[in-house]
C-alpha cells in the first residue's frame, strides 16, 4: 500500500463557549486525607464479548490520572455542609465556614482516557446503549451527636440524611469553556437546583438514606486521625457502593447519531443537628486541642468525600469528551455565581477538583446484539503495535474484514492529530503498516484506524 504522511497542527474545535466563568478556589482550606481507600473494584478482567453480559466498574480518578492534568493531582477530603453557618475551627484558631453543599460526577464512557487505564477494552462508542447498575464514592461519616434536646426536657435521636440523585442522557447538557475544554451539567445548567431547599432538582430519580446510627450497613461512622498536633487534622475514608434505581439507562441510536450517552449522580448531606439554635452555632470540625475547648461547645455531624486537586502546572484539557466532576458550592447553592446555578464543573475552579467516583455499567445486549466497545467492531481490528514503546518507527498490524476507505491517525491525549495516513479503496485482508515517528515528540499517543464508519484504537508510547 502507498502511504501519504500528513501533519495536522490545528486542535479539534467543538461547541460554543459557555457563559459561565471560572472560579478562584485557591483560597479555600484543603483538608488532609490521612487515608483514602484504593479503588476496591479494580480488576484485570475486561468486558466480556460476543453477546455475553458486558459489565464493568469504571474508576473516574484512574481516568483523570491519565489526563494532561494527571501528574498534578493530590488527594484531600472535603465536607458537605447542610447550612452555610456551620463552623470550622482550624488548628490556628481561625474560624471558617463550610464551602460545599453537594457533589457528584457525570460519566462519559466514550472518553479516550479509558484507553490508558487498566482495561482499555471497556471504552464504549456512541453506538452502545447501556444501563447504570451501581455507583460508588469515597466518604467519611463523622457522627459526634446521637441525640439532642426535644424542647421539653427530654432527648430525641438524631437522624442524618444522605440524598443521591441521578441524571441520564438528554437530561445532561454539553458545554465548553472558551478554550474548547468540554464539560457537562444536569439539564444544561438550568433547572437542576432548588435555591430554596439547597437541593438538586430535575433528576430522574433520587435515593434517600437515613443515617441513624454509627453502623447502619451502608455508611458507617468513620473517625478522624489525631496522630499529629491538634485534633481533627486528618481523615480516613471508606467506599460505599449503591445500587442505582431501575430505569437509569441510556439509549444510543443504531446509526450512532446520538452523542449524548452520558449518565451522572450527585450526593447531598443534611444533618439532623440544627446549625444554629438561638445564637449558638454548631461546630463542624474542631482542630484545636479538645482539652481546651469552650465549655458546652455544641458539635454537629458531618459527611466528607474524597477530593483530588490539580496542583500541577498543566491544566485540564479535553476538547472531545465530557467527563465532569460536579461541585455544589455554598455560594452557588443560594444564588447564581459567575453564571453557575447550583452545580459547578470541577474544571471551572482554578485548582481544578475531581470527586472520587465509580460507575458500574452494563452494555445493552437485547435483541441478540452483542455488547461491544469501541474496539469490538469487527470491520477493523488492530492485531498488534510494535515496538511499543517506539522511537523512530512503529509497525501497525491490522485486519480489515470488508473493503473500505481507511484512515490511520496518530493523536495525542488532547485529541490533536499529529500525523495521518490515508488508504482509499483498501481491500479486505491483513496488513502491516510501518509508520515513521522520528519527528514525533516523546509522550503517550493513540493510534486510530478508521474503516468506513468504524474505528479501532490502541495506545502507543514514544520515547526518545
Amino acid at each position: 500500500m502507498k502511504k501519504v504522511l500528513l501533519t495536522a497542527l490545528a486542535a479539534l474545535s467543538i461547541g460554543s463557549a459557555a457563559m459561565a466563568q471560572k472560579i478562584d478556589g485557591s483560597g479555600e482550606f484543603q483538608y488532609h486525607a490521612e487515608g483514602v481507600k484504593i479503588n476496591p473494584f479494580r480488576t484485570n478482567k475486561p468486558m466480556k464479548k460476543g453477546g455475553e453480559p458486558v459489565s464493568a466498574w469504571f474508576d473516574i480518578i484512574d481516568m483523570m490520572e491519565q489526563s494532561t492534568a494527571g501528574g498534578g493531582l493530590r488527594r484531600y477530603v472535603d465536607f458537605l455542609t447542610h447550612d452555610s453557618l456551620n463552623k470550622f475551627v482550624e488548628d490556628d484558631g481561625t474560624i471558617r465556614y463550610g464551602s460545599t453543599i453537594s457533589v457528584g460526577h457525570i460519566f462519559d464512557p466514550k472518553d479516550d482516557l479509558i484507553q490508558n487505564t487498566q482495561n482499555p477494552e471497556n471504552q464504549l462508542s456512541r453506538f452502545n446503549s447501556y444501563k447504570l447498575d451501581s455507583v460508588a464514592f469515597s466518604y467519611l461519616y463523622v457522627r459526634n451527636v446521637d441525640s439532642i434536646g426535644d424542647g421539653m426536657g427530654g432527648k430525641m435521636p438524631v437522624v442524618d440524611t444522605l440524598f443521591v440523585a441521578y441524571w441520564r442522557g438528554a437530561q445532561i447538557g454539553n458545554r465548553a469553556f472558551q478554550d474548547g475544554t468540554r464539560y457537562s451539567l444536569p439539564n444544561a445548567q438550568t433547572n437542576h437546583w432548588n435555591f430554596a431547599t439547597r437541593m438538586p432538582a430535575g433528576y430522574i430519580d433520587m435515593d434517600t438514606f437515613l443515617l441513624s446510627s454509627g453502623a447502619n450497613g451502608m455508611f458507617d461512622t468513620t473517625r478522624v486521625s489525631n496522630n499529629n498536633s491538634g485534633f481533627e487534622n486528618g481523615w480516613f475514608s471508606k467506599v460505599s457502593a449503591i445500587k442505582a434505581p431501575e430505569g437509569i439507562s441510556v439509549t444510543a441510536n443504531a446509526n450512532g447519531t446520538n452523542f449524548n450517552i452520558l449518565t451522572g449522580f450527585t450526593f447531598t448531606f443534611k444533618s439532623g443537628v440544627p446549625a444554629v439554635i438561638g445564637t449558638d452555632t454548631a461546630v463542624f470540625c474542631y482542630q484545636l486541642n479538645p482539652a481546651n475547648a469552650p465549655a458546652g461547645m455544641r458539635r454537629s455531624n458531618y459527611f466528607g468525600y474524597g477530593l483530588y486537586l490539580n496542583e500541577g502546572a498543566i491544566g485540564w484539557e479535553n476538547t472531545k469528551f465530557n467527563n465532569t466532576p460536579l461541585v455544589g458550592s455554598k455560594t452557588s447553592s443560594y444564588a447564581t455565581v459567575n453564571g453557575w446555578n447550583g452545580y459547578i464543573a470541577g474544571q471551572a475552579f482554578t485548582n481544578e477538583r475531581f470527586v472520587t467516583s465509580y460507575f458500574h455499567i452494563t452494555v445493552d445486549t437485547s435483541n441478540g446484539k452483542p455488547g461491544v466497545g469501541l474496539n469490538d467492531m469487527e470491520t477493523v481490528k488492530i492485531n498488534s503495535v510494535f515496538p511499543n514503546p517506539a522511537t523512530a518507527k512503529v509497525n501497525v498490524n491490522m485486519n480489515l474484514v470488508n473493503a473500505a476507505d481507511v484512515t490511520v491517525s496518530l493523536t495525542n491525549l488532547m485529541g490533536q492529530e499529529v500525523s495521518t495516513l490515508t488508504f482509499p479503496n483498501t481491500p479486505a485482508g491483513a496488513f502491516e503498516l510501518p509508520m515513521n515517528t522520528s519527528n514525533v515528540n516523546a509522550g503517550v499517543y493513540m493510534i486510530n484506524i478508521k474503516a468506513g464508519n468504524y474505528t479501532a484504537s490502541q495506545k502507543l508510547v514514544i520515547t526518545k
